[in-house]
């Protein structure tokens, strides 16, 4: 063999490693002794996510670190869209947003994208958290605000060099939607967590936004149900709430009750 051609077959064997792992472990989550566990994706992990969703009866697998989505998508039993970077205006067809953007990860918005539609397309349960309510609007059709400060003014601080804190209300009357985020206990207003300079403008059709800040930006949103039994969001971040807080353990526990109804 020439040298050229011991360097093809090298670099096949190479790659063909990267895939053989993946497909290992995919085959140890479907076939092992743990086969009674559910698998949930996070787009992004970070300890917070982990700690919110951590249960004996859950693998949870982070896709940002994964070679081979398609494969792994195929074990998921439940998705969520975490929080992070701008998503590429682009994505939206705003190109004037890409003034206003800070940091981006296109290799992340192609991960989300594909997530979300697998999610869709295959009834997957489904939780967004701040860039991943954002992702859900966009992959849907929607916009956003390149920048709230800017374009939407300040009468709400969604966020102050950090995390702040506002009121966000109650903007739906239906309460089965309503309640697959909020706890039943018929408080109409929420103080959540902030840390966002972006948020929805054109809301996606069968999107149902059923809470807003005082500013009339989105802060919970639901799938239409007719679309997909389980597929909901926010803006704010329920993961570091505090394990006490009842949006936290709401959000949380109707997510796992999904995943077990499938």
């Amino acid at each position: 063999m020439t040298k050229d051609e011991i360097k093809g077959v090298c670099e096949f064997l190479i790659k063909m490693k990267k895939y053989l792992s993946l497909l290992i472990f995919v085959f140890s989550l479907s076939c092992s002794n743990q086969q009674e566990k559910k698998t949930v994706i996070l787009s992004k992990a970070s300890t917070n996510y982990i700690n919110w969703l951590t249960s004996p009866d859950f693998n949870i697998v982070n896709a940002y670190t994964v070679n081979n989505l398609d494969s792994l998508m195929l074990v998921a039993d439940g998705i969520v869209l975490t929080g992070g970077e701008d998503i590429n205006p682009l994505m939206y067809g705003d190109s004037s947003n890409l003034l206003l953007c800070e940091a981006m990860d296109f290799r992340r918005d192609s991960i989300e994208k594909k997530l979300f539609d697998y999610a869709l397309s295959e009834q997957i349960p489904f939780i967004g958290i701040c860039r991943g309510m954002q992702m859900m609007n966009v992959a849907h059709g929607g916009t956003l605000y390149g920048d709230i400060p800017t374009e939407l003014g300040d009468e709400v601080i969604h966020r102050n060099n950090g995390e702040v804190t506002h009121e966000i209300y109650i903007s739906s009357n239906n309460n089965d939607y309503v309640d697959m985020i909020f706890p039943k206990n018929n408080d109409s207003i929420h103080t959540v967590n902030s840390w966002h300079h972006q948020g929805l403008k054109d809301i996606a059709e069968g999107i149902v936004v059923v809470a807003e800040s005082n500013d009339g930006l989105p802060e919970a949103v639901v799938m239409d149900k007719s679309l997909h039994p389980f597929m909901i969001a926010v803006q704010f971040h329920p993961e570091r709430l505090g394990a006490d807080n009842g949006i936290h353990k709401n959000m949380r526990k109707n997510f796992f009750d999904a995943i077990y109804q499938d």
